[in-house]
């Protein structure tokens, strides 16, 4: 004789809640969830976020000043809060959100060595009043730090989009508020590691970024410098050749006519080296995917601020995977 259904999903619907003992499992002693416990455990030393906080921290500790002021609150160091605006940014989180999310962590708060967590325009007006040139000063100590040797650098720019408006309230007033931030970069192609970085607020040509990146570079003694074919002037063959005695490797234009470099550059161009130009154009798909390529701030110098930030983020977390 055929036993019944005692579990069908009509009977359960209807039946009081049943537990495992009732399906035929055993009841799990407490060796079992301290073994489960132990298994579980996340190792600290390989957490990637933990490892972002900690680089952090550490290089605003070595750029920055403790506080901004000699009659400061001293209630929160200025290397705590960029820690916590970069951690905004690598979380890609609101202000808001991110005060929440350090409220929650108490071994943070112990670690940035805060009581409590800041509210949200603590952040915002320490990131309004926050240098533009600690971006240079950091990047340079994680390539001091890193040993980094560039040989082979790649330039290119994109597009970041500004748009803070709400997108009912646009489509309403027919009218889609959006501009751009044109960021360009300069990396080592080996490292990956963005060496120069600057961020104008308009569409502009990728040349008019070109002589100052350059010549940004002169220090690290490139090689071979490697662009697109919207680089091939003769005043950008000129900068690299005699300013910091390195070898284009950027493909001629159909309609070149004049230049002496840029004829030269017919025997120098090497087709492997110049395959190599696509790791720049993947950094630019990274920091849009992982930290948006859209900026919330609405003042031009605050939209050119948050794009050199996402660059910045993206050295930092690169670097602890080096």
């Amino acid at each position: 004789m055929n036993q019944k259904n005692k579990h069908s999903p009509v009977i359960v619907r209807f039946s009081k809640h049943k537990n495992l003992l009732d399906f035929g499992f055993k009841k799990q002693t407490k060796k079992f969830f301290k073994k489960f416990e132990k298994d579980s455990k996340i190792d600290i030393n390989s957490n990637n976020l933990i490892k972002f906080i900690e680089q952090s921290y550490s290089y605003a500790r070595i750029v920055l000043n403790l506080y901004s002021s000699k009659y400061s609150k001293k209630l929160y160091s200025q290397p705590a809060l960029f820690t916590i605006i970069a951690l905004k940014t690598y979380l890609n989180l609101t202000y808001r959100e991110i005060v929440e999310f350090i409220s929650f962590s108490d071994r943070l708060q112990k670690y940035l060595k805060i009581r409590s967590a800041p509210n949200h325009s603590t952040l915002q007006k320490f990131f309004k009043r926050m240098p533009t040139d600690m971006f240079e000063r950091i990047t340079t100590q994680i390539i001091s730090h890193l040993e980094i040797r560039p040989k082979l650098v790649a330039l290119d720019g994109s597009g970041f989009t500004s748009d803070y408006a709400d997108k009912y309230y646009s489509k309403i007033r027919s009218h889609d508020v959006k501009n751009f931030t044109k960021c360009h970069i300069a990396i080592d192609v080996d490292s990956r590691i963005i060496l120069y970085s600057q961020a104008v607020k308009g569409l502009r040509h990728d040349v008019k970024f070109a002589i100052a990146s350059i010549r940004g570079l002169k220090k690290y003694n490139p090689q071979f410098i490697i662009a697109d074919k919207a680089y091939d002037t003769n005043a950008i063959g000129t900068c690299i050749n005699e300013e910091i005695k390195a070898s284009d490797q950027i493909p001629l234009k159909s309609n070149f006519r004049h230049g002496w470099y840029r004829r030269l550059s017919i025997k120098t161009f090497k087709k492997e080296i110049y395959s190599r130009r696509n790791n720049v154009e993947s950094i630019f798909s990274v920091i849009k995917r992982k930290y948006s390529g859209i900026n919330k701030s609405k003042s031009t110098r605050l939209q050119n601020k948050e794009t050199r930030l996402k660059t910045l983020v993206y050295n930092i977390d690169l670097s602890t995977k080096i």
